[in-house]
């Protein structure tokens, strides 16, 4: 697949340059640019392997002169359910996108929205002492309620897009998997799963609005979301028989993060085979 730029058109005309993307006529708007990307591949031991295939779509927000940037990678073939995946408060990082194209491989149009469009450090940080640090304090500064209402027009725009079948499911890592379960809870998605997700204890009061299928995955050992988060979670969502919660023993935060030293290609294996028992019914 050829590696695409979108630029949304500053005027907000209808005319545009063609080009031969997959996202050629799923957007209006939109200047097409041809642009390169780094391939970068996980270690050879990883239980999969990906190479960057989507493109960066810039389509305006609902505020007045706001701009929405989004990854988006599409399957082979035909019109496919959507999945909305919710990036670790890093940002867009590449090993997210390669995530999405690897989502994308299973039959799925795949969106990345950057959560953080609205901060004064919107872009992506690095996964350094310095990196974490202002990305943490980034993650302090957002309003929770923007963000659920951003994942709503993000689910709408995926619905909208012809290459969708309509039916689109959430999906969260690290700070993304709190906003998959508030999507489960309110904004009418299809699924959600996270992955070593933070911060759904804080939320719990929505849990009896959950009426989706929902697979939460934590680590045993994750000292971000301790057992006793994990416990709340579960006793709130128990009952449910379309609910799940998983905790791996051993597995600790980052363990689905294929570039992470936490990483755990058996676990991460696992939950995504269980979350994707969910996803795969929207097919």
């Amino acid at each position: 697949m050829r590696h695409l730029r979108l630029r949304a058109d500053e005027a907000g005309g209808d005319e545009r340059e063609r080009g031969d993307g997959d996202l050629s006529d799923a957007f209006h708007g939109v200047t097409i640019v041809p642009t390169t990307r780094r391939t970068y591949t996980v270690d050879a031991d990883s239980f999969f392997r990906m190479r960057p295939s989507g493109q960066v779509c810039r389509r305006r927000a609902r505020e007045q002169g706001a701009m929405s940037e989004t990854y988006v990678a599409l399957p082979a073939g035909g019109k496919a359910p959507a999945i909305l995946l919710l990036p670790p408060v890093f940002g867009i990082e590449p090993v997210i996108r390669e995530l999405a194209d690897h989502y994308a491989s299973r039959g799925f149009v795949v969106a990345v929205p950057n959560q953080f469009r609205r901060d004064v450090e919107p872009g992506v940080m690095e996964r350094t002492a310095e990196g974490r640090a202002r990305a943490l304090a980034r993650a302090e500064r957002v309003d929770v309620e923007q963000i659920v209402d951003d994942v709503r027009d993000e689910v709408a725009a995926l619905r909208a897009m012809p290459q969708c079948t309509g039916k689109v499911g959430v999906v969260g890592f690290c700070f993304g998997g709190r906003y998959a379960f508030l999507a489960a809870a309110r904004l009418g998605v299809d699924a959600a799963a996270a992955f070593h997700p933070v911060r759904i204890g804080v939320s719990l009061a929505d849990a009896p609005r959950v009426r989706v299928p929902l697979s939460l995955h934590f680590g045993a050992d994750d000292p971000l979301t301790p057992p006793s988060e994990v416990e709340a979670v579960t006793a709130a969502l128990r009952g449910r028989s379309d609910a799940e919660v998983f905790s791996y023993p051993g597995a600790t935060h980052n363990f689905a993060i294929p570039t992470e030293r936490a990483y755990d290609p058996a676990v991460a294996k696992l939950s995504e085979d269980r979350a994707f028992a969910l996803f795969d019914r929207l097919k």
